[in-house]
C-alpha cells in the first residue's frame, strides 16, 4: 500500500538536545519517535542550555534523527532568577510566534509548558493560522505553579493574577490538551476548554529491558556496605520535600539498622538540604547529578527509590523521578501530599510505601524487616518493574501521542474500536529500514524519508480502520 503525503506537525519546546535536563529529553524522544511514525516533524527550540544560559548551542538548524531543529536565539539570562526567566519566556515566545506567522502551514503544532506561560500565544496563533490544530502536552501548569513557590514577591503575584484569564483564552483555542494525571485534569477543568483531552504519562529515559544487579563499585561509593539501600536521584527543588526522609534516616540510625540513604542530584533546595544534614547522620550521604549514560547504573545501585512532592504541588509538575524507578524495577518510599497520582499509583500497583510524618516508625519498622528478607526485596522490584512493562513504557506512550494526534487533525476517525486502531499503529511502527538511516543519537532506527510506511494490510475492512499517511 502506498503512503501518502506526511502530516507535518510542528513541536514548541525551550529546551531540546543536547540539553540533558529531563524534559528536553522526553521532547526530543517524542519528536524522534513521530518521525518513525511517519510524521514530518520540525522543532521551534532555544539556542542556550536549560542549567547554563550562559553557552549557546551550535548548530543553529540542523537534523537530529529525521527532525528539523531550528534554534531560536535568545538572551543568556539566568533561568534561576524570576525576572529573568519571566524575560527568556516572554523572548523566546515572541519570535516563535512571528516565526509561526510568516512561515508555512502545519496540520499540527505541539507546544509544551516551558517556556513559562508560552501557550498564552496560542489565541493569536489560532486567529492567523485557522486551519492547524493545536496541542499541548503539560508537564506544569503556570501561572499556578508560580503562584505555589514561596517566597515570592508581590509583583509576581499581582502579574500571574491578571495572566489568569489569559491564561481561560488560550486554553480554549487548544484542540488537544494531554495530562499527566487526574489531579492536573482536574485543575485544567476550571478553564472551560472544550478541547479534546488525554493522560499521557512520561516515560523513564533510561528503559532496561530486564532488573538489573546492582554495580558493586558504584553501590560501595554511593553507600558503603550497607545492607538495604535507600536513593533519591534528581532535582530538588522547589516542588520537594525532604524532611520526612531526614527524620526516617535518623530513626533507623537510632535502632542500629543496616540501612543508609543517599541523596544525589542538583536543584535550588539541595544546597538547604545539606545545610540540614549534621556530622551525626552517618547513614545519609551525597552525590552529584548523574548524565545520561551514568543514571542507569546509578538506579540500579539502590534497592529502594525515595520521591517527594510538597503540599499544593499536586497536578501542577511532572513526576519524572516516578518513571526511571519503576523502569529499574526498584520500588518507592513516596512522602508528600497524600492526594497525587504517585500515591494512588503506589496503591494500585503495591510497589512501595508512602511516608508523612506521622507514620515514620512504621516505614522503618518495614524497611527493617525488608533487610532481613532478600527475597522479599526481589519480589517487590520483579512487580516494579512489571508494572512499568504493563503500563508505563515509552513505545506504549509514543503510539498513544500518535493516534491522539492523527484522532486531533483527522486522519484517525474516532471509532470506538481504539483498541484496534492502537494495535495496528504498533504493528506498522517496525518497518524495513535502510542501514543509513541509523540513527546514533537515539540508538534507533527512523523512517527512510523516501520509503514512506509499508505494512500489510490484508483486508478490506483493515484498509477502512485505518486511514493512512
Amino acid at each position: 500500500m502506498q503512503a501518502q503525503n506526511k502530516q507535518k506537525i510542528l513541536i514548541l519546546y525551550h529546551f531540546y538536545k543536547p540539553d540533558d535536563v529531563i524534559s528536553a529529553r522526553h521532547f526530543s524522544d517524542l519528536a524522534e519517535g513521530l518521525v518513525e511514525r511517519g510524521w514530518d516533524v520540525t522543532v521551534l527550540t532555544s539556542d542556550r542550555y536549560c542549567r547554563d544560559s550562559k553557552r549557546e548551542i551550535f548548530p543553529k538548524i540542523e537534523k537530529i534523527c529525521g527532525v528539523k531543529v531550528i534554534r531560536m536565539s535568545r538572551p543568556g539570562l539566568d533561568q534561576g532568577k524570576n525576572i529573568s526567566r519571566m524575560a527568556n519566556s516572554a523572548w523566546i515566545s515572541t519570535k516563535w510566534l512571528l516565526k509561526i506567522l510568516f512561515s508555512g502551514s502545519y496540520d499540527a503544532i505541539l507546544l509544551g509548558t516551558d517556556p513559562q506561560m508560552g501557550y498564552l500565544i496560542c489565541p493569536l496563533i489560532k486567529l492567523f493560522k485557522r486551519k492547524t490544530k493545536i496541542a499541548m502536552w503539560a508537564f506544569d501548569l503556570y501561572p499556578e505553579a508560580i503562584q505555589t513557590m514561596e517566597p515570592l514577591p508581590l509583583w509576581i503575584k499581582a502579574l500571574t493574577r491578571m495572566v489568569s484569564p489569559f491564561a481561560g483564552l488560550s486554553y480554549k483555542s487548544m484542540d488537544l490538551i494531554v495530562d499527566i494525571g487526574d489531579c492536573m485534569r482536574k485543575r485544567i477543568e476550571k478553564y472551560q476548554s472544550k478541547a479534546k483531552v488525554a493522560t499521557l504519562i512520561p516515560w523513564a529515559i533510561s528503559e532496561p529491558g530486564e532488573i538489573k544487579e546492582p554495580d558493586p563499585e558504584i553501590r560501595h561509593k554511593l553507600f558503603s556496605n550497607s545492607k538495604l539501600t535507600l536513593l533519591y536521584s534528581g532535582t530538588i527543588g522547589q516542588a520537594h520535600t525532604f524532611t520526612e526522609f531526614i527524620e526516617l534516616a535518623r530513626e533507623l540510625r537510632r535502632r542500629k539498622a543496616d540501612i543508609s540513604i543517599c541523596f544525589a542530584g542538583r536543584g535550588n533546595r539541595y544546597s538547604q538540604l545539606r545545610e540540614m544534614v549534621t556530622e551525626e547522620d552517618t547513614n545519609i550521604t551525597f552525590a552529584g547529578f548523574a548524565n545520561e549514560r551514568e543514571l542507569p547504573l546509578r538506579l540500579t545501585a539502590a534497592d529502594i527509590h525515595l520521591i517527594s512532592l510538597r503540599e499544593g504541588w499536586e497536578g501542577l509538575v511532572v513526576p519524572s523521578k516516578f518513571f526511571g524507578s519503576i523502569a529499574a524495577g526498584r520500588p518507592l518510599i513516596y512522602a508528600g501530599t497524600p492526594d497525587s497520582a504517585i500515591k494512588k499509583w503506589l496503591n494500585q500497583y503495591n510497589i512501595g510505601l508512602y511516608l508523612d510524618s506521622s507514620n515514620i516508625n512504621i516505614v522503618a519498622d518495614k524497611l527493617i524487616e525488608l533487610s532481613d528478607n532478600p527475597d522479599k526485596i526481589k519480589e517487590l522490584q520483579a512487580r516494579t518493574f512489571e508494572t512499568w512493562q504493563s503500563n508505563f513504557a515509552r513505545e506504549q506512550i509514543l503510539d498513544s501521542f500518535d493516534l491522539e494526534l492523527g484522532k486531533m487533525i483527522g486522519i484517525y476517525s474516532e471509532m470506538e474500536d481504539a483498541d484496534y486502531i492502537k494495535r495496528k499503529i504498533s504493528e506498522i511502527s517496525h518497518y524495513k529500514v535502510d542501514p543509513e538511516t541509523f540513527c546514533e543519537e537515539s540508538q534507533g532506527y527512523r523512517l527512510n524519508n523516501n520509503a514512506g510506511i509499508e505494512a500489510d494490510i490484508n483486508s478490506e475492512q483493515d484498509q477502512e480502520k485505518i486511514t493512512k499517511r
